[in-house]
């Protein structure tokens, strides 16, 4: 072989190795996507609706839950509140009466407690219920994260891909992402709450697919898929 004839053929190979470099980096793509995920600093209540559908949560609300609380001597601190309601009904002495309905998030070193909002209800103006248990008083956890976000955003999507019923290109999505603190004994009220630290996350825009994962290890412990109704517990 001529030196001319092995030229050629290193830059046939060369070109070779750099199709296949191309050809697996286009698959590495394909299964990554186009999607992206980015991590959100505010609790997702401040978006939500309020527990009537025909009314949003107004600045003029939270004052009135802030004023309520005030005026019966709680505290306000740790508290996210996102829901108002009030109606006149009938008390137990038959007399017309004022109710007001206030729901917050606790919200404990900057971080939301998922599953634990509180309900504040008051008749006249006085809370007419013992105070709710403060469960998320104990926790000492830190709030920053050990999971990186890629690494979060992969297993949503492995999450997905298992439980939707069709596949919904999930990995095209923008994903947002909430750290907050989870009690793994909330279905079990006679044992003490054991609190670790875990990700909300969701399509940006969109509130299902949902689920939450652990924030040591990326495993997810609750996910519901948008095409399949039982939630997914891997």
């Amino acid at each position: 072989m001529n030196m001319k004839k092995l030229i050629y053929t290193f830059i046939a190979a060369v070109l070779v190795l750099a199709a296949c470099k191309k050809d697996l980096s286009a698959l590495s793509n394909k299964a990554l996507g186009t999607g992206s995920i980015f991590r959100s600093q505010l609790p997702d209540r401040f978006v939500m609706q309020t527990v009537s559908e025909d009314r949003q949560f107004t600045a003029q609300d939270s004052l009135t839950a802030l004023g309520l609380m005030s005026s019966n001597n709680l505290s306000a601190n740790g508290y996210l509140f996102y829901a108002y309601q009030y109606y006149n009904a009938l008390n137990e002495n038959n007399q017309m009466a004022l109710y007001q309905i206030a729901i917050a998030e606790q919200i404990r070193n900057d971080l939301p407690v998922f599953f634990q909002d509180i309900n504040f209800a008051f008749e006249n103006g006085k809370l007419n219920q013992p105070p709710p248990p403060y469960m998320a008083d104990n926790i000492s956890l830190d709030n920053n994260p050990t999971l990186s976000l890629q690494r979060l955003r992969d297993s949503f999507i492995k999450a997905d891909n298992y439980a939707e019923g069709h596949n919904i290109s999930i990995q095209d999505s923008i994903l947002v992402a909430q750290l907050g603190y989870y009690n793994t004994n909330i279905d079990f009220s006679n044992l003490p709450a054991n609190f670790i630290k875990a990700w909300y996350v969701h399509p940006k825009n969109s509130d299902w697919p949902k689920g939450y994962f652990r924030d040591d290890n990326g495993s997810a412990f609750n996910f519901s898929p948008l095409t399949r109704n039982p939630p997914y517990y891997p």
